[in-house]
């Protein structure tokens, strides 16, 4: 239980008591904290149902909750608005029955789901760019949230390993090396174990291999020739293909673990072709898809808005199979074999016609008898022009390059003196990287998904205002206080938080806010609500910091503070983790 139900069962018993056991309780924390903590809204719509003075409903209320010793102070504001305060002594007493739960208080109100979760989206042989730093890292964080809110969660990287960029490098690689086993059909014998190429040759042809293909067409009608073959399965070509992955996939991984990005599938659109075939055969045979000047496509019916969509390509007139097909396939795989209460796209906004065309198609096939599916579109990260953000030269910033300069500005900030003065060069190294990314994924998420945001690198590592470093040095400072101390995080009975101060209340109604904040971010997919949740409770542990003093207090006020400071922490790794923040032990 936490303190929101807590309050729920109070404000239910006293309209139980003033006759109305059927009333709509509308109970929320309060809009103005300086009034009062919590506030019900429950006598307007009651008074509006009887007929009567909403303000004579709520009175009638508040008679009820005054006689309980929960409350220091319950009026009735406005047209009928009941505020209530909570006692300091209520505050302290139930501080370990919710905050040393595993949850800290949050509890699933609706069974669990089981849900997929397609997220990072990399393309094979192509290196990672500053567009994949947003689905890798909300797609991350909605995991963990999904996974902290009780759901069964399996995140899928979904590969981009089988359409046209595939053939495009094969077209390349054959004019390099047109010698190749690979690319003699009539070959029996075994294909090499080692590539005789690397995962960097691959970067560096690609977008050779696309301008060549822009620019003549015989060498683009060769490349759509090699993804054809390649879909028609030719021993050599998959045999290619597999040591394309086995090179990009080393290499994505290492980049995602520096980001602190997992997935417990490493699967792309090949995966999905021998299933992709047989549900052709099947939407031939029912004429669902039909002929139109050499694709065969079908027809996706109206968007939300009411207009109408145009048809989805399955497979081109070249015959090869198109990306909304894989998609469709995937679907079909997710519901099939792992059962998908929900299925959750992190992917761009701007791919929001691609999939209201998949899902309306998925709906008319049947696919989605029991499952949802939804695209959790997200904006673009722009430079201080307001353009996608680009290197000081005009060029595409990698992912490689964005973490490095992350990581450069936290060890210059160490190396100043403005953070780690007490460390050790080996200590900055390592430090500096554990800030440098978590600050470059608060800078990310801390924004409302759907916008495009600016990119401020000057204040990524600033440790002033809503920052990641900011966060990091207040959930650094309270182990620092407890080390210090010789207590531990563990939470334990006796650790009773008493209240003598404003800051101590504010930051123990903050800890007791934490499951409000997890229920709104997990019902909307908004890592940015966390984001905000974590900021506030970094101020108020700082106040409260500034305020309460522990080295000179007396041994009560020292116990207590040092306990506070117990739950605080425990609170706010929590939220961290579910952000994918790595909290550094030092600063």
């Amino acid at each position: 239980m936490n303190l929101n139900q807590i309050i729920n069962q109070k404000v239910q018993s006293a309209f139980e008591k003033a006759g109305y056991p059927n009333a709509q309780l509308l109970v929320r924390l309060s809009d103005r904290p300086d009034i009062s903590d919590y506030q019900s809204n429950g006598a307007l719509p009651l008074a509006k149902q009887l007929k009567t003075n909403p303000r004579v409903v709520a009175e009638s209320i508040v008679s009820h909750l005054k006689e309980d010793a929960f409350f220091e102070k319950v009026t009735v504001d406005g047209p009928g608005f009941i505020n209530m305060t909570i006692s300091n002594n209520a505050l302290s007493e139930i501080a370990y029955d919710i905050l040393s739960q595993e949850k800290s208080g949050y509890e699933r109100l609706t069974p669990p789901k089981k849900v997929v979760l397609d997220y990072g989206g990399p393309n094979v042989a192509k290196a990672l760019h500053v567009g994949h730093l947003r689905p890798a890292i909300i797609g991350e964080s909605l995991k963990r949230l999904h996974a902290f809110a009780g759901d069964e969660v399996i995140g899928d990287v979904h590969l981009g390993d089988w359409g046209l960029p595939m053939g495009l490098l094969m077209a390349e690689l054959s004019e390099r090396h047109p010698d190749l086993v690979y690319f003699d059909p009539t070959y029996e014998g075994e294909y090499p174990s080692e590539t005789p190429f690397t995962g960097k040759d691959l970067e560096v042809m690609y977008p050779i291999a696309s301008k060549k293909s822009k620019e003549n067409p015989e060498y683009l009608l060769k490349a759509k020739d090699f993804t054809r073959r390649l879909q028609n399965k030719e021993k050599g070509l998959l045999a290619l293909l597999n040591g394309f992955v086995c090179l990009s996939v080393s290499d994505i991984k290492k980049m995602y673990d520096e980001l602190g990005v997992s997935f417990e599938l490493w699967r792309g659109e090949k995966d999905v072709h021998d299933r992709l075939l047989k549900m052709v055969e099947r939407l031939r045979l029912n004429a669902v898809m039909y002929k139109d000047n050499g694709a065969e496509i079908i027809d996706a019916g109206v968007s939300k808005s009411g207009n109408e969509l145009p048809p989805m390509i399955m497979i081109n007139s070249e015959g090869a199979v198109m990306y909304a097909a894989t998609d469709l396939a995937t679907i079909e795989e997710r519901v099939e074999e792992f059962n998908a209460d929900e299925i959750l796209y992190v992917v761009d906004s701007r791919q929001s016609l691609h999939f209201e065309q998949v899902f309306n198609v998925a709906e008319k096939i049947g696919l989605l008898k029991k499952t949802t599916v939804k695209h959790l579109g997200f904006g673009t990260i722009n430079g201080k022009d307001n353009k996608p953000f680009k290197t000081r030269d005009g060029g595409v910033m990698t992912l490689r390059m964005l973490i490095d300069m992350a990581t450069n500005a936290a060890l210059d900030k160490m190396n100043s003196g403005e953070m780690g003065r007490d460390l050790t060069d080996a200590e900055k190294d390592e430090i500096s990287r554990i800030v440098g990314v978590s600050a470059l994924k608060f800078a990310d998420l801390m924004n409302e998904r759907m916008k495009n945001y600016i990119f401020d690198e000057d204040k990524l590592t600033s440790t002033e205002g809503k920052t990641g470093p900011y966060l990091l040095y207040a959930m650094v400072r309270m182990k620092s206080l407890l080390e210090k101390s010789g207590e531990t995080i563990e939470l334990k009975k006796e650790d009773i938080p008493v209240i003598t101060m404003p800051a101590e209340r504010s930051l123990l109604l903050r800890l007791y806010a934490m499951p409000d904040s997890v229920q709104t971010a997990y019902d909307n997919n908004a890592p940015h609500v966390i984001c905000d949740y974590l900021f506030k409770l970094a101020q108020d542990f700082n106040l409260f910091y500034h305020d309460c003093p522990i080295k000179d207090a007396s041994e009560a006020e020292k116990k207590s503070r040092l306990a506070l400071t117990k739950y605080a922490l425990s609170v706010a790794l929590k939220m961290a983790y579910v952000l994918g923040l790595k909290v550094p032990d030092k600063m």
